[in-house]
């Protein structure tokens, strides 16, 4: 009897506190509020699996994608080469996990057998990828190799093509080949339909997340890294890869920061404070890495000074 009471007195202060949390998260007219998340197409996975985790934990408070050119947006997903305080018009910005970009063509390319006997170097990616006349060899010979290939390149802002130039001093306008419109995933189509193509993309494009390998019709261009570097990357393992790229930095391999822009207070602030401590872990399940501990002590110590 005693612990049928014990039990149900627990089961009644559950309620109680589910209820009270969802009290206290309506707002002076007792309507639910809600959080507007703008993301990219190549997050929208790992950021979809964020807020259902949170709206399970937080009944009163509903995160939601915000409508395409919606009025309101309190998050704004943003991708960066340096984790800094602010985004460029001066928004403050918590960086949540990182995407890392690597180099690849068609598993049917007629060259790769000589692509897999070469290493990319930083020298050789500029070659392959850029035009001559943007890297200072207007005189020089043109590589009959690179001419074999054809270069795809994301036309989007939200292209993994910006970072990967901006990785090596130059801009998307500097690409040689044929720019694709839309989404980064088009890339992967482009150079299915023309085996001699040869394009960037992001880890959480490129493998398979549920085999958690390489994707069928993929191969890598191998990068001049160090031996046991290029052995992981080389064995196709995403999870192996991400642990690398979490652990180590390996040149040639650009990572971006990835965080949300915002400028409001309270509910928003909360939602980010749960990713940067709860939310790391699914992350590696969708193609991520992890901030790194230095980001998320950061971001943990920015926030709490938000919102005293």
């Amino acid at each position: 009897m005693k612990i049928t009471k014990l039990i149900l007195t627990a089961a009644l202060f559950g309620a109680a506190v589910i209820a009270a949390r969802a009290e206290d998260s309506k707002d002076g007219e007792g309507n639910r509020r809600v959080i507007y998340i703008e993301t990219a197409k190549y997050t929208s996975p790992l950021v979809e699996k964020w807020i259902a985790e949170y709206n399970k934990t937080n009944p009163g408070v509903e995160v939601k994608r915000a409508a395409k050119d919606a009025a309101q947006v309190d998050l704004r997903i943003v991708a960066d080469a340096e984790a800094g305080n602010h985004s460029d018009d001066g928004k403050a910005v918590a960086y949540v996990g990182r995407s890392a970009l690597l180099p690849v063509t068609s598993e049917n390319n007629p060259l790769n057998e000589q692509i897999s006997k070469r290493k990319f170097g930083k020298k050789e990616l500029k070659k392959l990828f850029f035009s001559e006349d943007e890297l200072g060899g207007e005189n020089e010979k043109k590589d009959e190799f690179n001419e074999q290939l054809t270069v795809y390149s994301g036309n989007s802002s939200a292209s993994g093509a910006q970072a990967f130039a901006s990785y090596f001093g130059l801009s998307a306008a500097n690409y040689r080949g044929k720019k694709v419109l839309g989404d980064d995933i088009y890339l992967l189509q482009a150079i299915s339909k023309d085996p001699t193509g040869v394009t960037v993309n992001n880890l959480s494009y490129l493998y398979d997340l549920k085999e958690r390998k390489l994707k069928d019709g993929i191969a890598l261009i191998p990068l001049n890294v160090r031996k046991e570097q290029l052995e992981i990357i080389r064995s196709e393992n995403l999870d192996e890869t991400i642990t690398l790229l979490e652990n180590e930095k390996v040149e040639l391999v650009p990572v971006l920061h990835i965080g949300f822009e915002y400028d409001g207070q309270g509910d928003a602030e909360h939602f980010l404070r749960w990713i940067i401590t709860e939310g790391q872990q699914f992350n590696h399940e969708y193609g991520f890495l992890r901030a790194d501990a230095k980001t998320l002590s950061h971001q943990q110590k920015l926030l709490a000074g938000r919102s005293e």
